[in-house]
């Protein structure tokens, strides 16, 4: 049996790819708009995916010694989903000094949190599901996986 977690951190590659390049974006002295934009609209594609998966497996995560991190990471989704608004809120105003200081606060809010999250979810919650969950949940998130 595959192990669906490490889809899920093949996703979470996928993720690093776009904070990547939205951090290069942000560095660079012109901000270029219209990649800031092409690349946040993937990196909330990707992202917003990932997160319903994961969302979808919380429930089969929450055994005994899971829940604390399943609810620090439905905790973290919720943070993120505000920054991750307030930068889609700034691309539709239009307002290039809107964008620009949505990238500067929230696009460097996201690049951190994201990647912190990430690293927990890869480090703690994914290593204590494969040591605490049983083959058939372990199927069954596969099935999930394989379902979105």
């Amino acid at each position: 049996m595959e192990n669906p977690f490490e889809k899920l951190e093949e996703e979470h590659r996928a993720i690093e790819q776009e904070l990547l390049e939205i951090e290069e974006i942000a560095n660079n002295g012109e901000i270029n708009y219209p990649n800031f934009i092409h690349t946040f609209k993937k990196l909330r594609e990707v992202w917003d995916k990932h997160e319903l998966k994961e969302e979808k497996i919380f429930p089969i995560l929450k055994k005994e010694k899971i829940i604390m991190p399943v609810k620090t990471m439905l905790l973290e989704h919720g943070e993120l989903k505000k920054h991750k608004e307030a930068v889609t809120q700034a691309i539709s105003s239009g307002s290039e000094p809107v964008l620009k200081q949505a990238l500067l606060t929230h696009g460097k809010i996201i690049i951190q949190k994201l990647r912190e999250h990430i690293n927990k979810e890869d480090e703690v919650l994914y290593t204590m599901a494969m040591e605490e969950l049983t083959p058939k949940e372990i199927e069954d998130i596969e099935k999930i996986l394989d379902e979105s």
